[in-house]
């Protein structure tokens, strides 16, 4: 598919012609919102505002409640949990698991535990989404801070964002410069790609099982499309 890609036409070239993978196809196979502002990130790092943190350091506290070392500590991946802008989501659940998990002492989150506790936990949960499903970068682990700023906006502000068209703009860059001679891996949300080549090249998409039901009694009737 990537070898098929050009990127002056963002397009497919295939024998039959050419196609893309449109906005509509994400918003179908993602269920990811189309309307909505623009999503834009500001990668300034934040100031200093604790003399034994560093800006994002302090940032990364203020969202996720866990405070990540600037040197020495490697994840299991071997990334440090904080370099060059970057966070590691590896570090990231760790942490978290760790916190809440019993066998390290940890308190299980349950529908008791405070408001904060479970903020936290959603806001890595949409920062692991956004950095490992949705904009993944080559390393498949590290996401950079600037998405931290979005995640720390209300819940409104973030459910009202063209989170589709972001991901759209993210795939067609990516394949772009995946599709240079000299460019040997790539990032971004591949599984679009796959899902979008099973439902437009037939020959190439898993069987389905012609009597599946998919009515309003089965569990992913009304699930993203991709799901299925």
């Amino acid at each position: 598919m990537v070898e098929r890609w050009r990127k002056e036409t963002h397009c497919f070239n295939f024998r039959e012609g050419e196609c893309t993978i449109t906005l509509k196809d994400i918003a179908i196979l993602t269920d990811l919102p189309i309307d909505g502002d623009v999503v834009c990130v500001d990668s300034t790092p934040p100031p200093k505002v604790v003399a034994n943190m560093s800006g994002w350091q302090h940032f990364i506290w203020t969202v996720t409640g866990l405070c990540p070392p600037e040197k020495g500590d490697h994840d299991a991946d071997g990334h440090p949990p904080l370099s060059k802008g970057q966070v590691s989501i590896t570090w990231l659940t760790a942490e978290i698991r760790r916190k809440h998990n019993p066998e390290f002492g940890g308190i299980p989150l349950t529908e008791e535990s405070s408001e904060r506790d479970k903020e936290i936990y959603a806001r890595i949960y949409i920062l692991g989404m956004i950095g490992g499903v949705f904009f993944p970068k080559k390393s498949n682990n590290l996401i950079s801070n600037s998405w931290l700023k979005i995640i720390l906006g209300s819940w409104d502000d973030m459910g009202n964002l063209s989170w589709a068209s972001a991901c759209l703009a993210q795939l067609y860059r990516s394949l772009c410069n995946a599709s240079a001679r000299a460019v040997k891996e790539i990032d971004g949300a591949m599984f679009i790609v796959q899902f979008w080549a099973w439902e437009h090249l037939q020959w190439i998409a898993p069987k389905v099982d012609p009597d599946k039901d998919w009515g309003p009694d089965h569990p992913l009737r009304h699930e993203a499309y991709g799901c299925r």
